[in-house]
């Protein structure tokens, strides 16, 4: 009993430690209410390579890559480049920031709530990194491997340069990449119980883990009409190979599926000032090929789905922001955009044609926003950002259906913010937010492995939601921030797929949905137990959702909606061994979705996803860099309830369950700038 007693008494010392925290003031330099100022010797313990990982650094912050959707407004994410947001879309924040040497960053501001003169592209808050003005030149080299556990290994490598020449800035960068694409497959049993039936169980396989690919970026800089002047390209091709094998006695079964994709962009920007008017342009053009093939070879026979997508996106933006005074600043300004998209699809069934919804179709987009945006702060310790946008739209298609809609959308914003005191900010967001349709939606599309077939919709209208938002974010010690964030949507027109009638459902729109999230995250040091130089990041989500089904008519939650997103991650700088270490986890979660004739659920169970990470830095130049992912291998579930017909009149269904338990992986690359 001393011994239990004596575990409380430093359990409640700890407790007590950490409830401190809220009382503990921040040692980060503070600019304004609004803006932290963290310079490159924050970062100096992490011994960091590039600016992706002084971002990860940043207490309470969390990288957003941005939504992908059309349209340069809010599509961004949640970081600026020397204040303004990189012309590019298909290349993602975390590789522009993977690609910036650490050394050449001067210092990171982090931007909370908002400030007059600085383009928050509809975020809360930004991480706006700041370069140095002379960077010199370097020539980066990475070589690397992973090993996944079923046998396999996959070669990476790459080269950066990146040059300077006055004002002149250039890079040049190609790649072999290595991507995670699925962590779930492996190897396990599939149980199928049909109604009234006996358990029928078989082995189960499945494959498809890496994502193998080509990547190549060039980008130059340069001073033009007393602002600066900034061009890049991406281009890209990946492949991936999946699918699933079922080995039983009497039916075995496979199904193989195999996707292609290559895409690219041009982004062009200027920005500077003209009669006191800051002035900002973007020119953007992206083009994207996809193709996916899928067979399926069954007891019944075999089928095979080919679908080939080739789409663009053509983007014209200008910015206008004007100071008023120091308290209040305004923004206005414009955007056109085209997008098309070009799609055709076939479907065999034992040799025989099988004719689809939309199964050819050509869709074109033409839209114009116009927006405004006035922030003002009425307080040092008071930030209000209120502003529009306005979209109009025309999206036409033909090929196998003709239509042609118009819309139009207001999508007002306003964010609050109050800094209660230095280490403390509120903050209330209310906006109403537009989702884009996916014009993937508008051609039949196939997943012969589960759903089967669905067809393709022309007139599905896009979700308008109001979303409800309260912030509480405290700063404490040096490095140590908490976020605690509460959330309520109303949606209209949610995207879903409803019954379009003959036994097949497609992408459409369910009335009314609600959705509420409840989330923690941050940053908390953990050297008040002991562990010099450790971090413990939290990010937990808790979901919940209603609707109506549009197939039996009662509640059930929005399909493919998390209950839960649980993930954790402890690290530590080791300055004599010049390392750093940390360990992730995440925990169990499951997602429904709902189709005219099955229901569907994926299930994470409760033993944790544990991935480990080791980074060695023997000399300034040099990092290795280890990491066992997944290594205890999870146990993947994947439920379907397959109905005879639709759901509300067919008997009971038949129901196979899968159970997988997953593949670990290896991979050690190392990173030399010369």
């Amino acid at each position: 009993m001393q011994g239990i007693g004596e575990n409380m008494r430093k359990s409640s010392r700890s407790v007590w430690i950490l409830a401190g925290l809220l009382a503990a003031s921040p040692v980060w330099a503070a600019d304004s209410e609004a803006i932290s100022t963290y310079p490159a010797s924050f970062f100096a313990d992490a011994h960091p390579a590039t600016a992706n990982d002084m971002v990860g650094r940043l207490p309470g912050f969390s990288l957003d890559n941005g939504s992908g959707s059309r349209g340069f407004a809010g599509s961004g994410g949640n970081v600026l480049i020397n204040g303004t947001r990189p012309a590019a879309k298909s290349d993602s924040l975390s590789s522009i920031l993977s690609r910036i040497p650490a050394d050449t960053v001067d210092h990171i501001e982090l931007i909370h709530g908002g400030a007059p003169g600085i383009d928050m592209h509809g975020q809360s808050v930004v991480a706006n990194v700041i370069l140095k003005a002379d960077a010199g030149e370097q020539l980066i080299v990475t070589v690397g491997v992973t090993y996944i556990a079923s046998g396999s290994w996959h070669p990476n490598y790459g080269a950066e340069y990146h040059g300077q020449s006055g004002g002149l800035r250039y890079e040049l960068s190609g790649a072999r990449t290595v991507n995670i694409w699925d962590d779930s497959p492996g190897n396990g049993f599939r149980t199928v119980t049909a109604a009234g039936g006996t358990p029928v169980r078989d082995h189960a396989s499945t494959y498809g883990v890496i994502q193998l690919g080509y990547n190549l970026h060039g980008a130059v800089t340069t001073p033009l009409w007393g602002g600066e002047w900034s061009n890049n390209f991406t281009l890209g091709s990946n492949g991936i190979g999946y699918g699933t094998e079922y080995d039983s006695p009497s039916s075995a079964s496979h199904f193989d599926s195999s996707q292609h994709n290559q895409s690219g962009e041009f982004g062009s920007h200027w920005q500077g000032v003209i009669d006191d008017i800051n002035v900002e342009t973007v020119l953007l053009q992206r083009l994207n090929r996809n193709e996916n093939s899928q067979v399926s070879n069954t007891s019944s026979g075999i089928s095979t789905f080919h679908i080939v997508n080739g789409s663009g996106e053509s983007i014209a933006r200008v910015t206008a922001r004007y100071p008023l005074s120091p308290e209040l600043g305004l923004e206005g300004g414009g955007e056109i955009t085209w997008n098309s998209l070009d799609g055709h699809s076939t479907y065999v069934a034992n040799g025989t044609p099988t004719a689809l919804p939309n199964a050819n179709v050509r869709v074109g987009e033409a839209r114009a926003e116009t927006f405004g945006t006035a922030t003002w702060k009425p307080d040092p310790t008071l930030t209000l950002e209120a502003g529009a946008r306005f979209e109009v739209s025309r999206i036409s298609e033909t090929g196998d259906s003709h239509n042609s809609r118009d819309f139009f959308y207001p999508k007002p914003r306003l964010l609050l913010s109050w800094q209660m005191d230095e280490p403390t900010q509120f903050r209330f967001r209310i906006e109403k937010v537009l989702g884009q349709l996916n014009f993937n939606d508008f051609v039949a599309s196939s997943n012969l492995q589960g759903f089967g077939v669905a067809g393709g919709n022309d007139n599905i209208r896009p979700s308008q939601t109001w979303q409800f938002e309260a912030v509480v974010e405290r700063h404490f010690w040096d490095k140590g921030a908490l976020v605690f964030t509460a959330g309520h949507q109303e949606i209209k027109d949610l995207r879903d797929y409803v019954p379009i009638g003959g036994g097949l459902d497609a992408p459409g729109n369910i009335a009314h949905a609600t959705s509420d999230r409840l989330a923690i995250g941050g940053t908390v040091p953990l050297d008040f137990l002991g562990l010099k130089n450790g971090l413990f990041k939290p990010n937990v989500s808790w979901l919940t959702s209603d609707l109506i089904d549009p197939v039996t008519g009662e509640h059930r939650r929005i399909s493919g909606q998390r209950n839960i997103s649980a993930y954790y991650s402890i690290s530590q700088d080791l300055e004599e061994w010049k390392s750093t270490w940390s360990l992730n986890w995440g925990t169990g979660f499951s997602n429904t979705n709902w189709r005219i004739s099955q229901i569907s659920r994926s299930n994470i169970h409760n033993n944790p996803y544990l991935n480990f990470y080791w980074t060695y830095k023997p000399a300034k130049d040099w990092a290795l860099n280890f990491g066992a992912e997944n290594f205890v291998g999870y146990r993947f579930e994947q439920e379907q309830f397959n109905f005879s017909g639709p759901r509300d009149t067919a008997g009971p269904p038949t129901v196979q369950d899968v159970r997988i338990r997953s593949t670990p992986r290896f991979y050690f690359n190392v990173r030399a700038s010369l």
